[in-house]
């Protein structure tokens, strides 16, 4: 079924992957339109359901044919090889912007039998052991930003690589960015081993503190003892919904970096550290800030990038919400398919899938045709259950909303020549 919106969406959707992917042959270009648009508009990954519009007519055989046809372009091109070039590209060179890096994965109920490089490993979203693949994304994040945006994401196989995989996502975003900007992680990144490569490479990193009883101000009292006769100070952070207010404190540490644990004769180095305290709601969060020495000088300085630690994990947030986003809109956990490269093409376009929504389209001059048509179906697309309750939410969480006063304009009656919208 076809539409004037589905049409205004193909062709800004040809532009989007003319400027991804570049001057590629026309069979990988008819592949890209095709597998693209039935992943943004169909709210499927399964290949039965990308091949679906293929068929010529609803036979077993067609059916077969098509769903071949699919596998066959998934399985030709290697489209994650285009992803984080151009990804990279959305890297701003600025002390101002933050960086959330975080993993999540693409997790299988029925155990993925069959489907290449699958492995066992905790599925954080349900909170299991599950057979899968571990993925790794760095976004932009911030309250300029509504919703997170990647700028580098990479699937791994299985479940084994995520040293490695933090370790180059790093690297990249820090190298394009030439170390500016603040990079935050969450829990279980707060290794002496991964703080010394911060603080050798000269980047600005903050990583909410799991370890809560190692010994980093030389007292040998867990780091919330430590703080707690330490007096607050107000700050005020920024969300995109308005300002926030909490209560932070500091102090000035040292993490201890061994060679060689093991042995006595292995080289050390101390690592000067800020602990830092952030306190919302009666609840506290306790956090690494990593940077040059330089910068912690003075007490002021100091404040100031306590304050711009406790911002940047409350910016973290986003990268959770794009996570959900891409699950969820982007249909990323359905796709069954048994070689890793077509599993990798089908996560790369999920991926870009999100970039277009969140970001791409709403910058294209025909943005605003597709607004006016949602606007002119609107009672059409409240009456779903669905979008009703999508619609309803997403305006209870913003701060203001608009009203416009007066009488409601009499609703026309529904003319079958009207565009309706797919659901």
């Amino acid at each position: 079924m076809s539409n004037i919106l589905k049409n205004q969406l193909e062709c800004i959707s040809e532009n989007f992957l003319k400027e991804v992917f570049g001057q590629v042959s026309k069979p990988m270009r008819r592949a890209l339109l095709h597998l693209f648009g039935e992943i943004t508009l169909g709210r499927s990954t399964l290949v039965t359901d990308i091949a679906r519009s293929l068929r010529v007519n609803n036979s077993r055989a067609e059916a077969k044919r098509a769903e071949e046809k699919v596998s066959g372009w998934l399985g030709q091109w290697d489209f994650s090889k285009f992803l984080n070039p151009w990804l990279l590209k959305k890297a701003t060179a600025s002390d101002s912007e933050t960086y959330a890096i975080d993993f999540s994965d693409i997790s299988k109920d029925f155990g993925g039998k069959g489907m290449e490089g699958m492995a066992m490993g905790w599925d954080g979203s349900r909170g299991i052991t599950a057979m899968g693949h571990d993925f790794i994304c760095v976004s932009l994040v911030g309250s300029k930003y509504r919703e997170a945006r990647p700028v580098y994401a990479k699937l791994a196989r299985g479940r084994k690589s995520k040293d490695e995989l933090h370790k180059q996502a790093l690297k990249a975003v820090m190298e394009k960015t030439g170390g500016l900007g603040w990079m935050v992680e969450d829990r279980g990144m707060d290794s002496a081993e991964h703080i010394r490569e911060v603080k050798t490479e000269g980047w600005k990193v903050v990583v909410r503190i799991k370890d809560m009883k190692r010994d980093v101000f030389g007292d040998g009292l867990t780091i919330e003892k430590s703080l707690e006769y330490i007096p607050f100070r107000k700050a005020h952070l920024h969300t995109y919904k308005g300002d926030r207010t909490v209560n932070i404190r500091w102090k000035r540490g040292v993490m201890q970096w061994c060679e060689n644990p093991k042995s006595a004769k292995g080289s050390t180095e101390n690592l000067n550290i800020l602990v830092v305290e952030s306190c919302f709601d009666g609840k506290s969060i306790w956090l690494y800030a990593i940077c040059p020495d330089e910068i912690l000088t003075t007490d002021e300085n100091a404040f100031t990038v306590a304050v711009r630690a406790a911002q940047a994990y409350c910016d973290r947030w986003q990268i959770e919400t794009g996570f959900q986003t891409m699950k969820q809109e982007f249909a990323l956990e359905k796709v069954r398919v048994r070689t890793f490269l077509r599993l990798e093409n089908v996560f790369s376009l999920c991926i870009l899938a999100y970039v277009f929504a969140t970001d791409f389209l709403k910058h294209t001059t025909g943005f605003k045709k597709v607004l006016k048509y949602l606007s002119d179906n609107l009672q059409v697309v409240s009456m779903k259950t669905h979008a009703l309750l999508t619609g309803i939410r997403a305006i209870i969480n913003e701060s203001k909303i608009r009203f416009i006063s007066g009488r409601p304009r009499k609703s026309k009656s529904d003319d079958p020549s009207q565009m309706l919208l797919p659901f």
